[in-house]
């Protein structure tokens, strides 16, 4: 299920439809179909632009983070209640180590620096910290933030929000701070509905990238960054509906 969930991700996402319709233009001109291979073509090609510019931030990644916001703004750590833990997803940090000792901090890192502010300001007694090797790379900064030891608590063999959830439901906790990218909370908590039903998740998000983004207003320049991260919030939407469909 993993696999597949990777390759119907890649599939349904822009490069995907963009690689389909390189692909059928080609093919229509070996069919000598020229006309059809240009419009296949030239709309294929604007496809790419429109999902590098920031048109497409407020079409499919603000929609995903607005209801996390409080007033428009981000919330402060300070709202949030107590709650048994608080539960960092993965995915923000990763080491190599045949290449650096040090570790890297990820686009989404902003994760950890928000588990951090959550547990100075007393909210939870415990962190749970998914995703591989993370007593290599999340938890030596979490400590550097001064969270001790005995706080800390790991989940390594968890790939994707799916099995998040479904480890954190084995662990008998009743409330818990879920602690992930503003983009990716709505179909994390849609995960933990269904494989974590008797735990109350209570959302506590950062890294608002695609809000961020959004405040600068609507351009028609085109960037590779922006491409990416619509790339991501459109994964995240195919995500949710297919859950929808087939849950």
């Amino acid at each position: 299920m993993y696999s597949i969930n990777k390759i119907v991700g890649f599939v349904a996402s822009p490069i995907g439809g963009a690689i389909a319709g390189f692909v059928c233009a080609l093919v229509c001109a070996r069919l000598r179909r020229i006309r059809f291979a240009k419009w296949i073509g030239g709309l294929t090609v604007i496809w790419l632009w429109l999902w590098m510019t920031p048109i497409m931030t407020w079409v499919v990644g603000v929609p995903l983070e607005r209801e996390f916001l409080v007033d428009g703004r981000v919330p402060l750590v300070e709202i949030f209640p107590e709650a048994d833990a608080i539960v960092l997803l993965g995915g923000s940090m990763g080491i190599e180590t045949n290449l650096s000792q040090y570790v890297e901090m990820w686009t989404s890192a902003d994760r950890v620096w928000q588990t951090a502010r959550l547990w100075k300001a007393g909210k939870a007694p415990k962190v749970i910290a998914t995703s591989g090797r993370v007593e290599e790379t999340t938890f030596p900064l979490l400590r550097e933030f001064g969270i001790p030891e005995e706080a800390l608590v790991k989940v390594d063999d968890a790939r994707n929000t799916e099995e998040e959830a479904k480890s954190i439901s084995k662990m008998g906790i009743k409330r818990i701070l879920l602690v992930t990218s503003a983009w990716h909370m709505k179909r994390a908590r849609l995960m933990f509905k269904k494989y974590a039903p008797d735990v109350e998740v209570i959302c506590a998000p950062a890294d608002f990238e695609n809000s961020m983004i959004a405040e600068h207003g609507i351009s028609l320049i085109p960037d590779c960054n922006i491409f990416t991260l619509n790339s991501v919030a459109f994964h995240e939407w195919v995500g949710i509906v297919g859950y929808k469909l087939f849950r």
